[in-house]
C-alpha cells in the first residue's frame, strides 16, 4: 500500500506538470499575439490649418460600442495658455474627451487639432509628450518618490522638486528622512488620498508640458491645497493650455471656458458668472455644494 501510494503521488505530480505546460504554453502563445499586434489607431498624412487656437474640437461625435453615442457635437476651442474647466454628472463623457485628445480612441466624426495640426496626422511619440496628464486613479510604483515624479524621463533634479513644489507635495516630502529618495510600496499604500494625488500632479507638471490635463486629480485635497495648487499653476505656468475635469465648482470656477456636460452633450458653456445665470445645471450643482441661492 505504502508503495503504491507513493508511486499514484508521482503519477498526480506529472499529470499536474503536464496541466500546468499545456495552460502555460496557450497563455504564453496569446501573450506573444497581443505583443506582436499592430496598432489600429494609424498616423495620417499632414492636415494643418492656421488657426489662432491651441486646441480645437470641431463637431465632434464618439461612441464606445457603436451604439449610441457617448459624446454627441461637441465643440469648443482654447487659445495658448487658456483653461477649460468640464463638469457634469458622472458618466456623462468628461474623461472620455481627455481620451480623444490624447488619441487613445479616433472620433467617429468631427476633429479635434492642437496647434491647427489634425492629431491624427501627429506621431503618438510626439502628440504624447505635449501633454502632462494626472487622472484620478494613476498609479504609483514601488519605488523611489524622485523615480515616480520622474517616471522614466530622465528629468533634472530641479525639474523635479519645481514639480513637487507646485504640486503642493513638498510638506509631506520633507517631512520623510529620505525626501525624495524615499520608497514607496507598489500603488502607494503607503500614502494618504491625497499625497497620492500630489504626487500624481507633481509628475505632470515636472516636465513644464505644453498642455496640462487633471482628470479629477484634486478630489482628495482640502480646499485650501487645492486653492494653493491652482494659484501655482496660474503663476508659473502661463504657456500651458489647461483641461482640468472635475466635481467640486471650486476647482474650475476660476478657468477661462467652463463647459457643462449632461448625457455626453454640452448643456452650459461659459465663464462662472455666465453659467450660473444661463445654465439651470450649473446653478443647480453650484447650489448643493456652495450654498448658493437662485
Amino acid at each position: 500500500m505504502t508503495y503504491f501510494t507513493i508511486i499514484l503521488n508521482a503519477l498526480l505530480s506529472i499529470n499536474r506538470i503536464f496541466i500546468i505546460c499545456s495552460k502555460g504554453s496557450a497563455s504564453a502563445e496569446r501573450i506573444r499575439q497581443v505583443i506582436e499586434s499592430k496598432e489600429d489607431i494609424k498616423v495620417l498624412p499632414p492636415d494643418h490649418e492656421d488657426s489662432p487656437y491651441h486646441i480645437t474640437f470641431e463637431h465632434v461625435t464618439f461612441s464606445y460600442e457603436g451604439g449610441g453615442n457617448n459624446l454627441t457635437d461637441i465643440s469648443f476651442s482654447l487659445k495658448k495658455g487658456e483653461t477649460l474647466g468640464i463638469i457634469g454628472p458622472t458618466g456623462c463623457g468628461k474623461t472620455t474627451i481627455v481620451q480623444l485628445l490624447l488619441r487613445f480612441y479616433d472620433a467617429n466624426s468631427g476633429t479635434i487639432r492642437i496647434n491647427g495640426d489634425n492629431i491624427r496626422s501627429i506621431p503618438s511619440e510626439k502628440l504624447h509628450t505635449m501633454f502632462g496628464v494626472s487622472f484620478q486613479n494613476d498609479f504609483l510604483l514601488s519605488d523611489t518618490i524622485r523615480e515616480n515624479i520622474d517616471f522614466g524621463r530622465k528629468l533634472d533634479d530641479s525639474d523635479i522638486a519645481e514639480g513637487a513644489q507646485y504640486a503642493q507635495a513638498m510638506e509631506f516630502i520633507a517631512g520623510t528622512k529620505e525626501r525624495f529618495s524615499h520608497m514607496l510600496t507598489a500603488r502607494g499604500t503607503n500614502l494618504s488620498g491625497g499625497q497620492k494625488q500630489r504626487l500624481l500632479i507633481s509628475r505632470a507638471l515636472a516636465a513644464n508640458p505644453e498642455i496640462l490635463i487633471l482628470d479629477d486629480s484634486s478630489s482628495a485635497l482640502d480646499y485650501k491645497t487645492d486653492a494653493n495648487l491652482r494659484r501655482a499653476i496660474d503663476e508659473n505656468f502661463h504657456d500651458t493650455t489647461s483641461i482640468i475635469v472635475a466635481q467640486r465648482i471650486s476647482s474650475i470656477k476660476h478657468a477661462d471656458h467652463i463647459i457643462v456636460l449632461d448625457d455626453g452633450k454640452i448643456v452650459g458653456s461659459g465663464t462662472h458668472e455666465e453659467l450660473m445665470k444661463t445654465c439651470e445645471d450649473y446653478r443647480l450643482i453650484a447650489k448643493s455644494q456652495m450654498g448658493v441661492n437662485e
